[in-house]
């Protein structure tokens, strides 16, 4: 388990609102509880439960709602995927190490 990205998880109590900035690759991930999320200009509503994650594909602005007193992950997109680059599947790895 990755301690440090547990310790970086954030609050939502329930009935709150977070506002946050996205763009394509930036993902949040709902650790406990249960949040609505809302990006300007997108028809769709996005809930998660525990467990759940939503990646951002699209620049904006996002309202983060909380159904329940919830926790929350917001990791920011890696270079790759800002990139439209996908790693390699486990198969992919395997050949380049020549297994």
């Amino acid at each position: 388990m990755n301690h440090d990205l547990i310790n970086g998880a954030r609050p939502l109590d329930k009935g709150r609102v977070r506002h946050v900035r996205v763009a394509p690759g930036r993902r949040v991930e709902c650790l406990s509880g249960s949040i609505w999320i809302t990006q300007d200009g997108d028809p769709r509503d996005i809930v998660l439960a525990a467990g759940e994650a939503f990646d951002f594909d699209r620049r904006g602005d996002a309202l983060l709602s909380a159904f329940a007193d919830s926790r929350y992950l917001l990791l920011e997109a890696c270079a790759c995927a800002a990139a439209g680059v996908t790693a390699p599947g486990p198969s992919a790895r395997r050949a380049a190490a020549g297994s």
